[in-house]
C-alpha cells in the first residue's frame, strides 16, 4: 500500500479495490504486483492516469491497465461532456410525416 501510495493515489484506490475484491487478500497481491511493477516501464504520472482512468470505468483487471498505456489513452486529453439538444427543425425543405405514407 506504501508503494502504491508513492507512485500515486489512484493507484492506491485501484490496489485498496483489488485487495477487497477477493476472498483473501494474498489472490490478489500478484496482479497489486503486476501492477506496482509497472512504474518501472512507465513514469509514475502515467500509471496514476491510467488507474483514474480503470477506477472511473471500473476495469478490474492488470491486462485493462496495461491496454491504457499501451494504447497512450491516458495521455489524450480528457472527454468533455457534450449536450446535445434536439429540437424541431422548421426549414422550406424538411417534410413532415404527412408527406409519407
Amino acid at each position: 500500500m506504501n508503494w502504491a501510495q508513492s507512485i500515486g493515489p489512484e493507484v492506491l484506490v485501484w490496489v485498496k479495490g483489488q485487495l477487497q475484491r477477493k476472498d483473501h487478500p494474498e489472490q490478489a497481491y500478484r496482479v497489486c504486483l503486476g501492477l506496482l511493477n509497472l512504474n518501472r516501464s512507465y513514469a509514475a504520472e502515467r500509471l496514476n492516469k491510467a488507474c483514474a482512468i480503470a477506477n472511473k470505468e471500473s476495469l478490474f483487471k492488470l491486462k485493462n491497465v496495461k491496454a491504457i498505456l499501451q494504447s497512450n489513452r491516458d495521455k489524450l486529453p480528457e472527454a468533455t461532456p457534450i449536450q446535445l439538444s434536439l429540437l424541431p427543425q422548421d426549414h422550406i425543405n424538411i417534410r413532415g410525416a404527412k408527406s409519407f405514407h
